[in-house]
């Protein structure tokens, strides 16, 4: 089954979804929607979607769902169970529907409301100005803002949405009651910059050993002018580096060149100069066989869709074809359902006591590494799931800090367990017996070895969700190949979007398509509990970075004589896609300005006294120099109050701005951790519901097999068993 293709036979072919929403975070959550399988019904406003001016991809995303009129919307809520509602703001737009008469008319109803803060839902939901607002703009470099090279903020959203939309129905099917469920482009956003965020009151070297702003990343130029973005870390990394490029003189042989913040942001993964200086003699095609033959993670930087050719790409089955021939991104999750024999459901999933987190009793074993495995089961710890971190006594894994195993980590608890060992395997299939869902992330064939792959853990427990996540995918030419965040964001076309036009590719210090592909499991696992809660049967669910950082260039399209529409990369200032909507230097700061419609950017043009064309789509770059010039001679307060006066949507780009934002429950939020103290700034939950309650976390850093013994004792194991597998080092 490809990708894209909806599962067979599964409950969410009964789910029917109403589709009022605007903009890419509420395309994206109901293309995912009908992709797998569920009913989508899409009603527009009375006035028409501009969407479909502003995204070429717009029509395809909507390709799966039921365009209908909109006097039926009433007739389509009655049977509904989601209705996506809000989304990305438009001059002169307003949307009619109000989530909570929604939620009162139709109380089993999940209503998804997308707006652009939590605490601010009257300010206008526009990527790039909820960049502005939020800081993002400064997390790249430290002295000047870049716009992201792809609409983070949308993307998390339409990620974190789908996640409480899924939410909301798992507890549904426990309660019997719908609700609201609220998410953000501001915690779209922050998704994506948790680990940056953190401030911690006793931080260490680990804890402040974090990937820094103006960092220089492994992208190496080669003849041609042409790029390769690799990764070190691996055993023997900078020896073998040194022989694919031809570098002289002794290494040590087991030096891994770790990413170190004592060499500085320009050095910080190694020396990038060095590296260069060799890569400049070799062909990029040359540079990668060699790279590859050695073990060493790399990819080519490619233009957004030259991967979709790829062998592995095609074999994935992640680039859909549309009846009317058009092509793009499909889904990144595939499900396979599993018919499970009939068994009653445990206690703790059928009892759900009022004022319970929305996953309560819900059991999850994590098995992954990194960041892409554990993120799918965080997400689901925010809402009260109870998911036991299964470790290697041989430590954490990470390339980019301490705070980051944090983020993929906190909320869990942890057993420290020698998986390969006859005694390790058997303590697994002991909590596997008593779990609902377990996940990993290991290269294929680890999981075969380990005795965690899906035949070996439903022959344990029939009913068990399974996730499994790969960098390149299960079977093809790439799937036994390491895989890292920054190699796939090069191979799917992210570096080059946020280069900009005529610039060398950039890379993102966050590890963007790890969070997603981890946002992207966690709705997989959902998937697999509602499944499991509504017919008993249950689900293998799979997902790749490659699928997903492919996802993450849905704005691009091909059409049937094979154009490429839309992903544009940002202009060479990397300010902004468009003159109308961009970051602008002022005398004394920057503004973000989102100029939507042709009636707000002649308004602009007037503000600053400038000639431009009346209809924006037709500036360029000579548009752009003059709003820069004109902008450049007003003071940041000055343009934002006339801006404001003359109805234009402009923000502050504001740099730390979470540091000038209490904590609130809502994105951000403090706590005290026993190593750290006083930490404050930590994400999550992410959505907010109207009825269900969370229960944030109590602890944020958790040492390996911190929770051994306890875990262990309520399975029955008595304490002289204990005493024996850590004598034998079966367990930490």
């Amino acid at each position: 089954m490809s990708a894209d293709a909806p599962a067979s036979t599964t409950a969410v072919q009964h789910l029917r979804v109403a589709d009022f929403g605007l903009g890419l975070s509420a395309a994206l959550v109901a293309k995912q929607f009908a992709e797998l399988g569920a009913t989508v019904s899409r009603i527009e406003p009375a006035a028409g979607d501009p969407f479909y001016d502003v995204y070429p991809a717009y029509r395809f995303w909507r390709c799966h769902t039921v365009l209908e009129p909109i006097e039926r919307g009433t007739e389509i809520l009655e049977t509904a169970d989601v209705c996506i509602i809000g989304g990305e703001d438009y001059p002169g737009l307003a949307s009619p529907w109000d989530a909570q008469a929604l939620s009162r008319q139709y109380p089993r109803l999940i209503v998804l409301q997308i707006v652009g803060y939590p605490d601010d839902p009257a300010r206008p939901a526009v990527d790039l100005l909820v960049q502005a607002r939020l800081g993002t703009v400064y997390e790249q470099f430290s002295q000047r803002p870049v716009a992201a090279g792809f609409p983070v903020p949308s993307y998390g959203a339409a990620l974190q949405g789908l996640v409480g939309a899924w939410v909301a129905l798992v507890e549904r099917e426990r309660s019997g009651l719908g609700q609201i469920v609220t998410i953000s482009l501001a915690a779209g956003a922050a998704m994506f910059w948790g680990p940056f965020w953190m401030k911690a009151e006793h931080a260490d070297a680990g804890f402040t050993g974090i990937t820094p702003r103006d960092v220089r990343q492994l992208i190496l130029r080669c003849a041609g002018d042409e790029y390769v973005q690799m990764t070190m870390g691996v055993p023997g990394a900078l020896a073998k580096v040194h022989a694919a490029l031809g570098i002289p003189g002794p290494v040590d042989p087991n030096d891994r060149c770790m990413p170190d913040p004592a060499r500085g942001a320009a050095n910080f993964y190694g020396d990038v100069d060095l590296l260069n200086t060799y890569a400049a003699h070799h062909t990029r095609a040359g540079l990668l066989r060699a790279l590859h033959g050695a073990g060493v993670p790399a990819e080519a930087v490619l233009a957004p869709g030259e991967c979709w050719d790829d062998e592995q790409t095609r074999l994935n089955g992640i680039i859909e074809t549309c009846p009317d021939g058009w092509q793009g991104a499909g889904n990144p999750l595939r499900i396979t359902p599993i018919p499970a024999p009939p068994t009653a459901l445990p206690e703790r999933l059928r009892a759900f006591p009022p004022g319970s987190p929305p996953l309560a009793g819900i059991k999850i074993i994590d098995c992954g590494i990194f960041v892409a495995g554990p993120y799918a089961s965080k997400l689901l710890a925010d809402y009260g799931a109870d998911v036991i971190r299964v470790e290697p006594p041989t430590g954490r894994s990470t390339m980019s800090g301490e705070r980051t195993i944090i983020s993929a980590n906190f909320g869990k608890r942890t057993i420290c367990v020698d998986a390969k060992s006859e005694d390790g395997r058997a303590i697994l299939a002991m909590l596997c017996q008593h779990a609902d869902a377990i996940l990993h992330n290991f290269r294929p064939g680890v999981s075969d070895r380990l005795g965690l792959d899906q035949k070996t853990m439903r022959r344990i427990n029939p009913g068990l969700v399974t996730l499994e996540t790969t960098a390149y995918g299960a079977t093809g030419p790439k799937a036994a190949a390491p895989g890292f965040d920054m190699v796939m964001q090069a191979h799917c076309g992210l570096h080059y979007r946020a280069g900009g036009t005529g610039n060398p590719p950039l890379c993102s210090r966050t590890p963007l398509v790890d969070f997603a592909t981890g946002a992207v499991g966690a709705i997989g696992l959902l998937v697999g509990l509602y499944e499991r809660l509504t017919t008993g049967g249950t689900i293998a669910a799979e997902s790749n970075l490659l699928n997903v950082g492919t996802y993450l260039m849905s704005e691009l399209v091909r059409s049937p004589t094979g154009t490429p529409l839309g992903a544009p990369s940002l202009d060479e200032t990397q300010t902004g896609f468009h003159p109308a909507e961009s970051l602008y230097q002022t005398a004394d700061g920057w503004v973000a300005i989102a100029a939507r419609s042709n009636a707000m950017a002649a308004a602009l043009a007037g503000m600053l006294a400038l000639t431009l064309p009346t209809n924006r789509s037709e500036w360029g770059p000579s548009a752009r120099n003059q709003l820069a010039s004109a902008i450049r001679n007003w003071t940041t307060t000055a343009v934002i109050q006339s801006a404001e006066a003359n109805g234009i949507w402009i923000e502050l780009c504001r740099s730390d701005a979470w540091e000038q934002t209490p904590p609130d429950g809502t994105i951000l939020r403090s706590m005290h951790d026993d190593i750290y103290g006083e930490v404050v700034h930590c994400i999550g939950p992410l959505a907010n519901f109207s009825r269900s309650q969370t229960i944030p976390a109590q602890r944020l850093s958790v040492a390996p097999g911190q929770d051994t013994k306890s875990i262990l004792a309520e399975h029955g194991i008595s304490e002289a068993q204990v005493a024996n597998w850590i004598e034998a080092r079966v367990i930490v």
